[in-house]
């Protein structure tokens, strides 16, 4: 009986460490992109941001396949932030000469 509950917080952890590192890819190209917007390189900020977009989504499907209620929250909640700031970014830099 030890030995599965071992294993079993083992699968939650690597579960976890998926996820995780899918949140972390998703936040650096975030801000890549938000830097890209800042150069005025539209596609290269559109490249970031859907990459973004795409690890965020790769985290939330892991989550749920893992079975971690938790982490598919998580995902769900960050997932919509960054939805937010890539619209307020996008939106703020319309090139109307502002």
């Amino acid at each position: 009986m030890p030995i599965a509950i071992s294993s079993f917080f083992v699968v939650i952890g690597a579960g976890w460490k998926a996820v995780g590192g899918q949140l972390l890819a998703s936040g650096v190209l975030l801000l890549s992109g938000y830097q890209d917007m800042g150069l005025g390189t539209r596609m290269g900020a559109f490249f970031g941001f859907f990459m973004s977009l795409a690890f965020g989504i790769s985290a939330l499907v892991t989550a749920t396949r893992a079975s971690l209620p938790g982490a598919a929250a998580i995902c769900t909640i960050i997932l919509c932030f960054e939805i937010c700031l890539i619209l307020r970014w996008w939106g703020g830099k319309s090139g109307t000469g502002n």
